[in-house]
């Protein structure tokens, strides 16, 4: 037997997909099986899976010569295995190419026959509704997560020979469960009220993250600011779900992990000061996102912030400005989302010891200098002091627990929503004298921070000079008070 036949499938780039039009030709010839265009290892890999899933569902290829064409070539995604198969047993006649039409195949083929769920589902399921393709078949395991997307015909098969019986009318689809979009309880988070102390640390961390202030924690080893920024994820609110669905479809990517859920709380990542700038920022053939995008929407944690790679440092410059990573690949830009609050902590000398109450610092002016250097602290908004807790700090008990801080937070945000930025020019007399002493940037920083703290207290109005005072006091900068 002689035909063609075509599937449609996904090529991904970044976080996104495009259309991949996946064409099979079957002629008279030696028999073989062959993709055209480029090569590369895993579509080599994928034409061998094919091959044998065939075979195992009842349906060997025939000996002729078959031919692959994927369009555009460059498409390289872990879901084509499905549409290659489903190409080849429309162009042998095993199912209607009609069946085909409209419909977007996702997924991936074990050598029996399996369908593997193939990551970034809710990319895929994105693109089809954005692409007016209103079918899509994927693995049974990634039906729930692809409906999340809604108005779409989602189509669930276990094997291949589960989807062949259905696209030959046969039988219905495999049943699946609407998704869930349930969070996961704030209330699982580790609980601000397990610090004790750390007043300015904590006040701090409450005004970051109701405005959005990037926030740089420094003082001597070991006073608690990493258990400061483990707990930011807990005093966020619930993403929307727009927000939700873009986060999933993030880490869907990355973790290659299905999901009946989608990501309702905010992210925080804590990557280690070692990491390279790919790892930070993404990067790889087709570009993969870094931890920058994985903190999408939530806070990204950089602790002993001097110990980085200086690309990494210079780096955050622009991602912090755009919100995008731009990242070159094959003569084009692919752009990945990079929106979130950026915490910081270092210590104030290289031996970690400068301005501890009990141990003695070893390092030379010299060395403290060159240490304090390599962190530009024109990326941060605040920066703050966080000192060893005290006896009485101690005796004092627990602080107050992260509900009442998140419901500020979110009272504060949903303020700051109207509410236009105050220039230092359009500020009365008090603020102004407030602000003396200020350049520009720096005014107009501090009023950024102040008009937050006036959320978080309840103030729809103008900051007062007040909480002008307080945001020019969560600024400090290291060795200062030296």
């Amino acid at each position: 037997m002689q035909g063609t036949a075509s599937a449609l499938s996904v090529g991904l780039l970044g976080i996104d997909g495009y259309v991949v039009k996946v064409t099979a030709a079957v002629e008279l010839g030696a028999p073989s099986l062959t993709i055209s265009g480029r090569s590369s290892p895993s579509l080599d890999e994928a034409r061998e899976r094919v091959r044998h899933a065939l075979g195992r569902c009842g349906h060997p290829l025939p000996p002729r010569r078959q031919t692959i064409s994927i369009e555009p070539e460059e498409a390289d995604s872990p879901g084509l295995d499905l549409a290659v198969a489903c190409a080849l047993l429309a162009a042998h006649g095993v199912v209607p190419e009609s069946s085909l039409k409209g419909l977007l195949v996702w997924g991936e083929l074990t050598l029996d026959g399996t369908v593997r769920p193939a990551s970034a589902t809710l990319a895929v399921a994105d693109l089809a509704q954005s692409s007016g393709i209103r079918r899509l078949a994927v693995a049974a395991s990634e039906a729930a997560t692809a409906a999340a997307v809604g108005h779409l015909e989602v189509m669930s098969a276990s094997t291949l020979e589960q989807l062949v019986a259905h696209l030959r009318g046969e039988a219905p689809p495999a049943p699946w469960v609407r998704p869930s979009v349930r969070a996961e309880p704030a209330d699982q988070q580790p609980d601000m009220a397990d610090i004790r102390g750390l007043s300015l640390g904590r006040r701090a961390l409450e005004v970051a993250l109701a405005g959005g202030h990037s926030l740089l924690l420094h003082g001597p080893h070991g006073v608690g600011r990493t258990m400061l920024a483990r707990r930011a994820g807990g005093l966020l609110p619930d993403l929307t779900t727009r927000e939700a669905m873009e986060v999933s479809k993030i880490h869907g990517l990355v973790r290659r992990q299905s999901s009946a859920q989608l990501i309702r709380r905010p992210p925080v990542r804590m990557p280690h000061h070692t990491i390279s700038s790919a790892g930070l920022f993404g990067g790889g053939h087709p570009p993969r996102p870094g931890e920058v995008t994985l903190a999408h929407r939530g806070v990204l944690f950089l602790d002993d912030l001097p110990e980085m790679p200086l690309s990494c440092i210079e780096g955050l410059r622009a991602v912090l400005r755009d919100g995008l990573v731009d990242l070159p690949w094959r003569r084009r830009t692919v752009h990945l989302p990079a929106s979130f609050i950026l915490i910081a902590a270092m210590n104030e000398c290289p031996c970690g010891c400068r301005g501890h109450s009990e141990r003695a610092c070893v390092c030379s002016d010299e060395a403290v200098a060159r240490h304090r250097s390599r962190v530009p602290l024109d990326l941060f908004d605040m920066i703050v002091t966080v000192a060893p807790i005290t006896s009485d700090e101690i005796e004092a008990g627990p602080g107050e627990a992260s509900e009442p801080i998140r419901r500020r937070i979110e009272a504060a945000r949903s303020l700051d929503k109207d509410r236009p930025v105050l220039s230092a020019e359009a500020a009365d007399s008090d603020v102004r004298r407030e602000l003396a002493g200020l350049t520009s940037s720096s005014a107009a920083r501090v009023l950024r921070v102040a008009q937050t703290i006036a959320g978080l207290e309840g103030h729809s109005g103008r900051p007062s000079a007040a909480h002008v005072h307080e945001a020019r006091s969560l600024r400090i900068e290291p060795g200062a008070r030296e």
